[in-house]
């Protein structure tokens, strides 16, 4: 039988090798020692060196198929989640007229037709058009990829990543599934497919097109379930900034997805075209609802294994309109330079996810949600090129002291200011930002002036009887020739269209306002509401523009809303008089914007409409209200966990091994 000092002694020399075995063994990926600049610009090294790698964070990725055997992140895929929301390919209707030459598939199906497969599909006149799915595969490894030989990594290289298929040129056809769009009821499936599982979802993803809300109800129902279950939702910002004759959706508060409170919409840096990130890349859209800013120019990542070289053909009406090279430099399994939104939405997930995996491991058993997310990164995120002066692109400061760009939104995200806001929420910002778990929500109708506490999203535009033509799997566009449209996709494809130029957001100082009111708030609202009045997060106006002549109907890429409180100028929509003319009878739209966060809502409101185009084509405003979404409480956040020491417990360990029994 051992002796009690010879006991202790077992016991901390056992304690020693157990925690050395975890300190040299458990990190099978030792932290990067060289990396590109673009991880530098988020800060990702400082939680890498904190051990955050997004070890304990779970991200879907909603894209085409991912190479889920890609050595540069295999043994991160949950390949038991992976789901396929390609079963589209099995309705009829579908198949009959546009995918007869795929077998239908199996959600579940992980075979190499799903993560690795040259998808091809036959439309109506048996002409084919190839997509080769390899934007998954790159956007993936922006989150989490991981090899030393190319030094070649994510922000969360220990993330868990689940592949969440759509297949992109299917979404454009305009056929049916139950009663819904294609495109719609895909992207709603995923996004609430095991919501209660995924922490986080990249969607590198969006429409062509502005003010398209059909099946809105869908896509907003999906959105909420994400936030029920605080599943994040990070979108791209979109790329057609610098393109001409494209569809009104420069602007990406003209998109669903983006103009929803609930989500995160990402913009690029990557000033002119290179990896300096202290600028907005040419192609990065704009809008009110821009919130966080990631890099998105010469991004390293990972490429599907089976393509040295991964070319995109674009066609319209099946005419070859260009051939080029989409994922930009790619040797072997590598690509070098991934650029667009497409990269900085997954490049902002993976940071996210840095942060999530500190958030984790400080506050055991608890959850975040989308709101506290975006109180920290509001007030963490890199405020980069502050000199400029475009209406577009300059900063402005609100009255809670909160700067906001409809380009950057509230800057770069930073994992490093992110990191220390959570683990040190008083030391890092002064106070905790918790917030409630259901957000408050104020709606103001300007008409009578009466406030309810309902949420008032709706999304539609009715299109004329008559003149609208063209049409494209990749670009849908109305009232231009089909030579200008080839010309257009030409263009966007070579990257030689001109720049949108600052005095196309000029235009409105020559212009009397369509509709303006103003709406004055006090205390009082919210006490005779029954409303509890709170700070203030975003500010969401609905409003509803109708054609004057309906025969007609009026161009909405000249329309331009503008909302003032407290000296803060917010642009709900930019005018974009160089996109595509396409004409409606009506839109009701939801604009968000974020520039007014942390406000007191209180005061005077001023919205302004203008009509910047021609006098043939003129609309009138009607039904207009305001939601406030307020939230923002400081409550008693539990002290974080610390972070605990390997060394500290060898060190008592090797007390317990000197411990001797008195007698």
């Amino acid at each position: 039988m051992l002796s009690t000092k010879l006991f202790y002694r077992f016991c901390g020399i056992v304690t020693i090798v157990a925690l050395l075995s975890v300190s040299l063994f458990a990190q099978d990926k030792p932290v990067p020692t060289t990396y590109s600049s673009y991880l530098n610009a988020v800060n990702a090294p400082y939680a890498w060196n904190l051990g955050y790698t997004g070890q304990n964070v779970v991200v879907g990725v909603i894209d085409d198929s991912i190479d889920m055997g890609h050595p540069f992140f295999s043994s991160n895929i949950d390949t038991d989640s992976a789901y396929n929301t390609g079963v589209i390919y099995n309705n009829a209707f579908f198949r009959q007229n546009f995918m007869s030459n795929l077998p239908t598939q199996d959600p579940n199906d992980t075979s190499a037709v799903w993560d690795r497969a040259t998808v091809k599909y036959t439309n109506a006149t048996s002409n084919t058009t190839s997509e080769y799915d390899s934007h998954g595969t790159s956007v993936t490894g922006c989150i989490a990829a991981y090899n030393a030989s190319t030094n070649t990594y994510g922000p969360a290289y220990d993330a868990t990543i689940v592949p969440i298929r759509v297949d992109f040129p299917c979404q454009a056809f305009p056929a049916s599934y139950g009663g819904y769009s294609v495109g719609n009821y895909t992207f709603a499936q995923a996004l609430v497919y095991d919501n209660e599982n995924i922490d986080i979802k990249n969607n590198s993803y969006g429409t062509s097109m502005g003010y398209i809300g059909q099946d809105a109800a869908l896509t907003i129902a999906a959105i909420n379930d994400a936030m029920a279950n605080n599943t994040i939702l990070l979108y791209s910002a979109g790329n057609e900034r610098n393109k001409t004759n494209y569809s009104n959706n420069k602007d990406c508060s003209k998109r669903i997805t983006n103009a929803h409170p609930y989500t995160i919409t990402v913009a690029a840096t990557g000033k002119n075209y290179t990896t300096d990130y202290t600028g907005y890349a040419p192609f990065s859209n704009y809008g009110a609802c821009v919130f966080i800013t990631a890099p998105g120019v010469g991004i390293r990542t990972s490429d599907r294994e089976d393509e040295s070289n991964t070319n995109n053909v674009f066609t319209y009406n099946c005419t070859l309109v260009s051939e080029s090279s989409y994922q930009g430099s790619v040797t072997g399994n590598m690509n070098s330079s991934f650029n667009g939104t497409s990269a900085s939405c997954p490049v902002a997930s993976g940071v996210l996810a840095l942060a999530l995996d500190a958030y984790k491991q400080a506050y055991p058993g608890q959850t975040c949600d989308v709101r506290y997310i975006k109180q920290l990164l509001a007030r963490t995120s890199t405020r980069i090129d502050e000199n400029a002066t475009a209406e577009e692109v300059k900063w402005v400061e609100n009255a809670a002291g909160i700067k906001f760009s409809h380009t950057y939104g509230f800057g770069q995200i930073n994992a490093q200011g992110l990191i220390d806001a959570i683990l040190d929420p008083i030391g890092t910002l002064g106070k905790n930002y918790d917030v409630v778990t259901e957000p408050t929500i104020a709606s103001f109708d300007w008409s009578t002036m009466t406030v309810s506490s309902n949420e008032f999203l709706a999304y539609t535009t009715t299109y004329p009887s008559t003149g609208n033509s063209g049409g494209s799997v990749y670009m849908t566009t109305f009232g231009i020739s089909e030579e200008e449209l080839l010309a257009a996709a030409a263009e966007y494809q070579s990257g030689s269209a001109a720049y949108v130029t600052p005095n196309d957001f000029e235009l409105m100082a020559a212009n009397e306002p369509v509709y303006t009111d103003t709406l004055t708030i006090s205390d009082d609202s919210f006490l005779g509401s029954g409303i509890l009045k709170q700070d203030m997060e975003e500010v969401v106006v609905t409003l509803t523009a109708k054609a004057d002549n309906a025969a007609t109907g009026f161009d909405p890429r000249y329309m331009q809303i503008t909302l003032d409180h407290d000296g803060v100028t917010s642009y709900l929509a930019f005018a974009d008089p160089n996109s595509a003319q396409y004409n409606v009878n009506s839109i009701t739209w939801s604009f968000c914007s974020n520039a007014f966060w942390g406000e007191d809502p209180t005061g005077e409101w001023t919205l302004s409409v203008y009509n910047l185009g021609s006098d043939t084509t003129t609309f009138n405003v009607s039904k207009v209200v305001s939601s406030i979404y307020m939230g923002e409480l400081e409550t008693s956040h539990p002290e974080a966990v610390p972070e605990p020491s390997t060394w500290a417990l060898m060190v008592l360990g090797v007390i317990v091994v000197f411990l001797r029994r008195r007698k």
